[in-house]
C-alpha cells in the first residue's frame, strides 16, 4: 500500500508537462487503489474538482491500456537513464534521474529563466533532488555521473523505483 504521506507531492506533478513524469505519476496514484480517492478527500488541502476530475481521466486511460508497463522515451543519444545516479556540475546537488526528454521541452519562459540556458537540442533530465522534495529539469551537458553509490533520499523514489537505490 502506497503511503498517503505522498499524495500532496504526488499532486504537485500533476500538471508537469512531460509525457513520462506524467505516467509515472498516474502509476503512483494507481498504486493507491481503490482507496485513492477517500485518501485524497482526507488531506489537509483535498484537491478540487478540476483535479479529481484528471485524476480519474488519467486512471480511466491507464486502465485502457492493454498492458499497464510505464511507458518512457527510448534515445540513442540520452548519456543517463532512470534510476541513474548524477551530480549536477554547477550546483552540485546528488540525485537520481526519474525521465528525460530528447530535448528541452519547457516553455520559452521557463528556458529563458534558467541562469544557464543550455542548448535545448540535447536530453534534459527529470532529477529527484537527494534530502529534498524537489525535481528539477536539467540539460545532459549539466549533469555528471553520481558513481558515489550513496543512498538518494526523496519522497517519491519509492513511486518511481521498486527497490532502495543504489542496489
Amino acid at each position: 500500500m502506497s503511503d498517503p504521506k505522498q499524495l500532496p507531492h504526488l499532486l504537485k506533478l500533476l500538471d508537469d508537462d512531460s509525457e513520462t513524469v506524467s505516467e509515472m505519476v498516474t502509476e503512483a496514484l494507481a498504486a493507491f487503489g481503490p482507496d485513492l480517492e477517500d485518501k485524497l478527500s482526507r488531506l489537509e488541502e483535498p484537491p478540487g474538482e478540476n483535479e479529481i476530475n484528471l485524476i480519474r481521466e488519467r486512471l480511466e486511460r491507464r486502465e485502457a491500456r492493454s498492458d499497464n508497463a510505464p511507458v518512457g522515451p527510448v534515445c540513442a543519444e540520452a548519456l543517463f537513464e532512470p534510476g541513474q545516479l548524477v551530480r549536477h556540475r554547477r550546483y552540485g546537488y546528488r540525485g537520481v534521474v526519474v525521465a528525460f526528454d530528447p530535448a528541452c521541452q519547457a516553455d520559452d519562459d521557463w528556458y529563458l529563466a534558467n541562469r544557464s540556458q543550455p542548448d535545448r537540442d540535447q536530453p534534459w533530465y527529470h532529477v529527484l533532488v537527494h534530502d529534498s522534495t524537489q525535481v528539477t529539469y536539467a540539460a545532459q551537458n549539466s549533469l555528471l555521473e553520481d558513481d558515489s553509490e550513496e543512498e538518494v533520499t526523496h519522497p517519491f523514489v519509492e513511486h518511481f523505483f521498486s527497490r532502495p537505490w543504489p542496489e
